[in-house]
């Protein structure tokens, strides 16, 4: 399953519905304000032609005609409407005479039929009404871009403090989501920080059942409490067995190993000596150092666990390194010449001389052990990080992130028991840093141990 954020989420649900209703709400707005303003202005515009057309009804006619006609050259500034008034009788001409209008009359404004009426002129939307009563006829005009700058502007003024007031929900629901989310996210840092360690875990989450969070959030803290707790218990069960069974054997395992030598001696000195049974008797010493070598791993390992946090201290790596190599070289006398050492990089490092010790004891020995014979094992350091390198078969990308897990093995037929690396990593964690697997080119192995970037 892919991940997401509920946060963001949640906020982009909420906003996308708002900015939905909204636009629908406006465009309902847009739809009613256009007709009511189209209906308003038409009214306008007939109630301008029947107050011209009774102003022109109570004057003599005669004397509105001249009147009109020497007003008519004077300039006028243009008007909102446009206005014309025509007469019809015989006693004055014939036919239709204009008798008056408004400046920027459009000349096809007296054809138009009675009533409302939409047209054009020259490229020009007209909206005009005309009125006739008797003699006399009114005919008044508006540009439809008049209309439309107005209701442009009606628009303007709803839809800008619309727009402001969308903005202020999405930073006051980022803000509300943000304050509400605290809990969980209070929750998942102090986890994060904790997760190296069960037991802390398990008693923060403990003091979270008395603390005011939100209900939706209580039954996964409690199942989460249960289920950490119910962890830590295993863990701390298998640490004590571990360190039980480890400590247990660890006498009669010297018993046998002490009865094995006594044997081996007892049979040497009696002759003739059975080649036979001496080659059982060492085989027999060989298995019980292997044991007695598992069994003090496994002691180190509970040791190290146990511990909350180990001393940190400045070593020498080419003096601990000089000691480990010849310690390995009662062991493996061909050690020497398999080590390739850069001893210009080697510099000090923050870890203590004995956990060093461990470290570069299980790195090299590891290496040699699941190395041909004529290769080699490199050593070097780059700033305050440590590679060890060898140019054996090397492992596939699965069985990289399988190096360190405790017991695991590449082969059964290994000559160790799947803890070194996991030792090495117990140790190196509880310093701070961390060890990392690569592939070597062309064949083999690269251990990186660094600093964590946290510490």
């Amino acid at each position: 399953m892919k991940g997401y954020s509920l946060q963001w989420r949640l906020v982009f649900s909420i906003v996308a519905v708002f900015v939905l209703l909204w636009s629908l709400v406006f465009s309902w707005l847009y739809i009613d304000l256009e007709k009511r303003l189209q209906s308003t202005l038409d009214e306008r515009l007939s109630g301008s032609a029947h107050m011209v057309a009774r102003l022109i009804r109570h004057l003599p006619l005669h004397e509105v005609v001249n009147t009109l006609e020497a007003q008519d050259a004077a300039p006028a500034s243009q008007n909102l409407i446009a206005c014309e008034i025509s007469i019809f009788g015989a006693n004055i001409s014939t036919g239709q005479r204009v008798i008056a209008r408004t400046q920027g009359v459009p000349a096809r404004l007296n054809t138009q039929k009675l009533g409302f009426s939409t047209w054009q002129d020259q490229g020009v939307e007209w909206r005009s009404y005309v009125l006739k009563k008797g003699e006399i006829q009114v005919v008044t005009a508006e540009k439809l871009q008049l209309r439309y700058s107005l209701l442009r502007q009606i628009l303007q003024s709803v839809l800008i403090p619309l727009i402001l007031t969308l903005i202020l929900c999405i930073f006051l629901i980022l803000w509300i989501i943000r304050i509400e989310f605290q809990p969980l996210d209070q929750i998942t840092h102090n986890i994060i920080e904790k997760k190296q360690h069960l037991s802390a875990t398990a008693s923060y989450l403990q003091q979270l059942k008395t603390q005011h969070i939100p209900n939706e959030i209580q039954p996964f803290v409690d199942s989460l409490l249960e289920f950490i707790q119910s962890l830590h218990q295993r863990l701390e069960h298998e640490k004590s067995l571990s360190a039980f069974a480890a400590h247990e054997l660890r006498s009669p395992l010297t018993a046998i190993k002490t009865h094995v030598q006594l044997a081996k001696l007892m049979l040497v000195q009696h002759e003739p000596v059975s080649e036979k049974i001496l080659q059982n008797m060492l085989q027999a010493e060989t298995s019980v150092q292997r044991y007695e070598q598992l069994l003090e791993q496994l002691l180190l390992l509970s040791q190290i666990e146990n511990q909350c946090q180990l001393r940190i201290e400045m070593s020498e790596v080419r003096l601990t390194l000089e000691q480990v190599i010849t310690a390995l070289q009662q062991k493996y006398a061909d050690i020497n010449s398999r080590l390739q050492v850069d001893w210009c990089s080697l510099s000090a490092i923050d870890l203590s001389s004995a956990t060093l010790a461990i470290v570069l004891k299980n790195l090299i020995e590891n290496a040699y052990l699941h190395t041909a014979p004529n290769t080699l094992i490199e050593i070097s350091m780059l700033e305050n990080t440590l590679i060890v390198s060898d140019q054996g078969q090397g492992v596939s990308d699965h069985e990289l992130t399988l190096l360190s897990q405790r017991f695991w093995r590449k082969s059964a037929q290994g000559a160790g028991h799947g803890l070194g690396l996991n030792l090495v990593k117990v140790l190196l964690e509880k310093h701070g840093y961390s060890i990392m697997f690569r592939h070597h080119q062309p064949t083999g192995l690269t251990v990186v141990i660094c600093r964590n970037s946290s510490v």
